[in-house]
């Protein structure tokens, strides 16, 4: 087996790992493809830090099964499957009324556990998810962004004709904005990237807002009548202030605070129109266990993911793409890893 390793601050190699056999309820996988991540960036530049050294990176996986231990029947030798980047502590109140999104240890792969740029992995059977043959590799990549879209879409309790403030044009912010026009709601896109509004526009949303030129709150007033938004989400590695977002709120709106879990952010700033305005806050760092909802957005064609994909490379190149990650985090998109 290899890996990319990161083992401390700005150390990463491609090690050579001894062969692994699936153990009781596990499976292993021939992963496919794999991507690069920003939490990877954020790990190698010593940011973030993981709870072990060496740590394989890697969030988010396709591949086929090649093994599986005793107990698995849901998926077998030949399978097509995507990986729930998510491990959730299965013991918490939370997890045993099925309500793994609320685990209080959750934790995630590539971050706390072991990752997927890996030739081979070594998986939990119940993080294993087998593929239609309609979703290519490529697009069930980001079964995870879309799946941790879907929590943030049920937190908002989207509604036909309201509108819907999204703060950043993140991978998983995009998704949601085509989530909102599935639920025929109105999303509006915020963010000081041109590129990334303009990729918004492409996805058929209407309402975008460059920070950069306008004034978001008085553009989100014109929009909405006044009114601004009924329902907001902020994600807290945007460059975009939480008080000027949360200024583009409507008295008792519902907001939703996202970052990716595993990674520590600071989030600092006026929060008056939280109580002025009556607003319900509520924060969101995953989507476990909603996969399933995910493969079939995707095998609906409900969400468009292939326009992220702004760069492909091979297993041995991501060494120096981490580092080219690292140094322009906005340069890409998303970064394939084909194995």
């Amino acid at each position: 087996m290899k890996a990319w390793r990161i083992k401390g601050k700005g150390e990463v190699s491609l090690e050579k790992l001894e062969p692994q056999m699936p153990g009781e309820n596990f499976v292993k996988v021939k992963i496919a493809y794999s991507a690069l991540s920003d939490t990877d960036a954020l790990i190698f530049s010593g940011e973030v830090v993981p709870p072990k050294y060496p740590i394989t990176i890697g969030r988010q996986a396709v591949g086929m099964v090649t093994e599986v231990g005793e107990g698995v029947t849901h998926v077998a030798r030949g399978d097509r499957v995507v990986i729930d980047p998510y491990v959730y502590c299965d013991l918490c109140s939370s997890c045993k009324d099925d309500r793994f999104t609320d685990c209080i240890d959750i934790k995630t792969y590539g971050t706390d556990e072991d990752g997927f740029l890996s030739d081979f992995a070594l998986v939990r059977s119940e993080d294993i998810y087998e593929l239609p043959d309609r979703i290519s590799d490529e697009d069930a990549i980001f079964a995870g962004h879309i799946a941790y879209a879907m929590h943030i879409a049920g937190k908002l309790s989207l509604e036909r004709g309201k509108y819907v403030a999204i703060m950043g044009a993140t991978q998983v912010g995009l998704v949601l904005a085509q989530i909102a026009l599935y639920y025929q709601a109105i999303p509006i896109v915020v963010d000081s990237r041109a590129d990334r509004l303009a990729l918004a526009e492409s996805l058929g949303i209407y309402y975008c807002v460059n920070t950069t030129t306008d004034d978001a709150r008085k553009k989100i007033f014109s929009f909405t009548g006044g009114s601004l938004a009924g329902s907001l989400v902020y994600f807290a590695r945007t460059s975009l202030s939480l008080e000027q977002s949360l200024s583009c709120a409507g008295c008792g709106a519902k907001i939703v605070m996202a970052c990716a879990n595993g990674v520590k952010t600071e989030v600092t700033g006026n929060v008056i129109d939280i109580f002025t305005k009556q607003l319900s806050v509520c924060g969101i760092t995953n989507g476990a266990k909603l996969i399933p909802i995910a493969i079939n957005m995707l095998a609906n064609k409900s969400v468009s993911v292939s326009k992220f994909i702004s760069k492909v490379i091979s297993f041995n190149e991501v060494g120096e793409a981490l580092k080219e990650k690292m140094e322009y985090p906005n340069k890409h998109m998303k970064v394939l890893v084909k194995m």
